[in-house]
């Protein structure tokens, strides 16, 4: 009899402003990196986007005001790094409100790029990277497909 698995969940949020897109590059790898993260042991009966909501709070602000669709668009199975844990990533889309970005001690970048230019591979990598290619695959296609706010 095969052992059930145990996993688990990261929440990405990708926001837009305008034909803007944010990104973020984390501070220990320093590879690219979207706002978001796990979804606590206690939080996982509540309401997701209580969580991703906390998590936008951490990393970017007190200030920072965003509308997220709570519908996921993108759902992807990657590893964690440290541990190598399996992980499932949740990403959701969301339009930019209003306020300055004041970025935690896990970012030392940001930067809102061109969606119809950016060139995800000089930052991202691995799983991130794919599912950035997925974004903005569906912006440059008009895809309405969940990015409707």
């Amino acid at each position: 009899m095969k052992k059930n698995g145990f996993f688990q969940i990261t929440q990405k949020v990708f926001i837009r402003k305008e034909n803007l897109f944010l990104v973020l590059r984390d501070n220990k790898s320093k590879v690219g990196d979207l706002p978001g993260g796990r979804i606590n042991e206690d939080e996982f009966f509540s309401d997701w986007l209580v969580s991703i909501r906390r998590e936008l709070f951490e990393e970017l602000g007190k200030n920072f005001v965003a509308s997220i669709y709570p519908e996921p668009f993108l759902v992807q199975k990657h590893r964690v790094e440290e541990g190598q844990h399996p992980c499932v990533i949740i990403g959701y889309n969301a339009n930019y409100i209003s306020g300055e970005i004041e970025t935690s001690e896990e970012h030392d970048y940001f930067e809102w790029v061109d969606i119809s230019t950016y060139q995800p591979e000089v930052l991202f990598k691995g799983y991130m990277l794919q599912a950035v290619k997925k974004y903005l695959n569906i912006c440059r296609n008009n895809d309405q497909i969940n990015l409707i706010m």
